[in-house]
């Protein structure tokens, strides 16, 4: 079921990263049980490359009134940074038969890589 979900990173003095987005309750728990490192690149600065595992602090539940869930998606009200849109760092995308396409500028996505582990 499709819910929608706050993000929220304290990066120390480098910044916050905030976003709405919205996702399946089932993923964001594989998400937080996995400890995938999300790689959200430099987006606070040059030479700020902030990644890490994502925690209970980091995404909020809002909630799963599917009404709700419809505004948002029709009225496209998710903003900033969403942890399903992101690439990985020290992953390995063997163990869960992927084949790693960031190099190839394709990129796998986290959501790719939590779609697969749920599917296994």
């Amino acid at each position: 079921m499709k819910s929608i979900f706050k993000f929220h990173a304290e990066c120390g003095r480098q910044g916050t990263l905030h976003g709405l987005f919205i996702a399946e309750k089932s993923h964001v728990g594989k998400l937080i049980e996995s400890k995938i490192e999300v790689y959200f690149g430099e987006v606070l600065g040059k030479h700020s490359e902030i990644f890490g595992e994502m925690s209970d602090s980091d995404i909020e539940f809002v909630t799963d009134d599917q009404l709700s869930v419809q505004v948002v998606e029709k009225h496209n009200l998710c903003f900033g940074f969403n942890p399903f849109e992101q690439s990985v760092v020290n992953f390995d995308y063997e163990s869960i038969g992927l084949k790693d396409e960031n190099e190839d500028g394709d990129g796998t996505t986290v959501k790719d890589i939590i779609e697969k582990m749920l599917s296994v």
